[in-house]
Formats: C-alpha cells, structure tokens, sequence
C-alpha cells in the first residue's frame, strides 16, 4: 500500500508513536510524510523509512506590538492554516495514495486537513482539545475583563474547530480506552483501540546492576502544573530527612532538558521509582519506559495510568493524596527488594503487552479494513 502520514506535533510521546509507526509501517508499505515545520515542532528522523517528505513551514509567531500580537497569531490558527491544510490535502487526494493516516496538528488538535481529504483516512486522536474539556486547564488568571472575554471566545472558535475537524475523520484510533470513550461522548464517533509501545530492547536496565539501595526519585514532567509538579514537590516535602530521597527532574521545555534516549535510560535504571502524576494523562508511554527499565512507577489512579499500570504488580495506582505517595516511597526505600521484583514483572508485563510489533499489526488490521472503504469523488 501507499500510505501518506501528516504530523505537526511538538516532542513527546505522540511524536514517538509518530515514529515508531513509519518505521513499523515502512517494512511492507510505501509511505510519504507530510510534515509542518514550525518553532514548537521539531522534524521527525526518518528519511530511511519514506520515500518522500514533503514539508512545510508554518509559526504562529509575529513581530507586531503585543496589542497586536496575539489577533495576529490566531487569525493565522484560525484561516491562513487552514487554506494550508488544505492545499496539502489536494496533493494527497491526488498522490494515488491508498490511505491517509493523519496525527494532530499542535495548533488546532485536530489538523484541518481532515475536512478536506477524499481518501480513506485515519485520525490517530492522542488527546482531545484539553485546554476546552479540562477543569485543571480553565482559564483562571487575573486579567481585565477584555481580555478575559477574548480568550472565552477564543476557547470556543477553537473547540468548534477541532470538533469539526475529528468528525470530519473516516475513522478514529486512540492510543487508552480512557481517550476513546472521551472521543464517544465528544465527537459521537466510534474510535478503535491501538496500545502504543516501547523498545524494549532499547528500554532496558544499564548493564550495571541496579543499585539495591538506590533513592533517586524520577519525574520526567520538567516543572509542568499539569504534569504535576507542584504535587511532586508536596510529596517529597513529606518524607522525613532520613528517608529523603534524590529527586531528579526531567522535561523538554523546563527543567532538565532531555539530551538523548540514552540518557532517559540510564535515569530510569538508576531510580527507585517514577512518579507519574500528571492530570487526566491520555496514555502515559513514560510509564511503559520505566517499567520496561526495570523501574516501578507511582502513579495516580487517573486517565491511562489505570491501562498501563497493574496495581501491586508494576507499580502502585494512588489516589491523588501526596501523603499516601510519600508513605508508598518511604515503604520502597525500607523493602528494596520488593522494589526489585516489581521491576522485574514489570518489565515482563511490558514485553508482553505493549510492544510495537503489537501495535503496528493492530494499526495495520485497521489500515487494510479502512483501505477497503469507497474513496469519495472530487
């Protein structure tokens, strides 16, 4: 099959799954990426595994006074994207391509490019709009009142968008089931289930043993309010200094920046545990590192968490109480052991369940039924 694949999407884990698709892809089919190229989004590595890229460079950033700027910036979201979308979607439609599988655009979520294909196609939702669906996400700050009725309106044109662009979508694949039932009660479209995965034979232990007595602490949110940082900070305030831990702080935008893969696996394998807090996580791939790592994780029992994380086994599924998380870090600090065999199951549990092999077999099956549909005329 000939497959093109749109991406705009900023670094994370839909950007990995993103990756690991047209590498799993490319090994029985002819794929063409369609990327935007933009400050927040950074280019996808993967010239051996297309035949063709196409790109295109759009930023919603101006140099006008600050009066001006941010009108300027989303009448860009708003119209002058659009009309680029679809231009990308008229060379699709005409690139004898068998189906488009089609990821977010980091400005809208749901790209605009949806509205205007006339081949099968596939939207791969990772998340809804949060920012017009998330009480944590409500727009709370102190600002006069035009402004304050700027951005309610802006929230809205922006929830329009992305409910007209998802429902423009052949057919919709998410990443947790807690993502595909928001996508029924939303969109009112029926959405298939594909678990992303993980290397594992990249994500794994160093070499060197893991240390029986470690107390590193990993939280790889940077200083992010939704990712939970400020909860992580009450967690480890708790602990008592004799049991203090070494907290370490990973992120892309703040915190400790993210160097390379090698360097997010020598932090997993030398940690305790990962704590994974962040609000209504649409899936989680940090938690499948970890515990692909050997490393158990701490979670809240919220979102993808409770899809990826068996409670007791590969880690605990808290509730949000950040004395309930420091009492469980202490307990794992005095039973290292028990650290230990979590670790090691739930590695097993990882390999088992959530590998790429899995993944792209689950997307292809979807792939060859929606193949099948009858192209619209145009």
């Amino acid at each position: 099959m000939k497959i093109a694949v749109f991406s705009h999407l900023p670094p994370g884990g839909a950007k990995r799954v993103v990756l690991e698709q047209i590498k799993g892809l490319s090994k029985n089919h002819e794929i063409d990426l369609y990327e935007i190229i933009s400050t927040q989004a950074i280019e996808l590595e993967v010239d051996k595994y297309i035949k063709n890229k196409y790109q295109y460079k759009f930023d919603l950033s101006n140099n006008l006074p600050s009066v001006f700027h941010r009108l300027f910036s989303d009448f860009k979201n708003f119209y002058l994207l659009k009309y680029l979308h679809k231009k990308i979607a008229l060379k699709i439609n005409y690139g004898n391509y068998t189906l488009a599988l089609i990821h977010p655009d980091l400005y809208t979520q749901a790209p605009f490019l949806l509205r205007y294909l006339k081949i099968p196609n596939i939207y791969h939702c990772h998340e809804l709009l949060r920012i017009t669906y998330e009480k944590e996400l409500e727009f709370k700050e102190d600002v006069i009142f035009y402004k304050k009725i700027y951005e309610e309106v802006t929230r809205k044109i922006r929830k329009k968008i992305d409910f007209e662009n998802a429902t423009s979508a052949k057919t919709i694949v998410t990443s947790s089931n807690y993502i595909k039932d928001k996508a029924w009660r939303v969109y009112r479209k029926k959405a298939f289930l594909c678990y992303p995965g993980v290397d594992y034979n990249f994500y794994k232990a160093n070499k060197v043993k893991k240390k029986l007595f470690t107390r590193n602490i990993l939280f790889m949110g940077g200083y992010s309010e939704l990712k939970g940082y400020k909860f992580v900070k009450k967690i480890i305030n708790l602990i008592e200094k004799k049991y203090r831990p070494n907290f370490q702080v990973f992120g892309f935008l703040k915190g400790k920046t993210i160097k390379s893969d090698k360097e997010v696996v020598k932090a997993y394998s030398h940690a305790l545990v990962t704590l994974c807090v962040s609000h209504n996580e649409p899936f989680g791939l940090v938690a499948l590192e970890s515990m692909a790592c050997a490393t158990p994780v701490l979670a809240v029992n919220e979102g993808g968490y409770k899809e990826s994380i068996v409670d007791g086994v590969s880690g605990y599924l808290l509730p949000r109480n950040e004395k309930l998380f420091a009492e469980k870090i202490i307990y794992l600090i005095e039973h290292p052991k028990k650290c230990l065999d979590m670790g090691e199951k739930g590695r097993d549990y990882v390999i088992r369940k959530f590998n790429w092999e899995k993944h792209i077999s689950c997307l292809e099956s979807k792939i060859f039924r929606f193949a099948k549909t009858k192209a619209v005329n145009y």
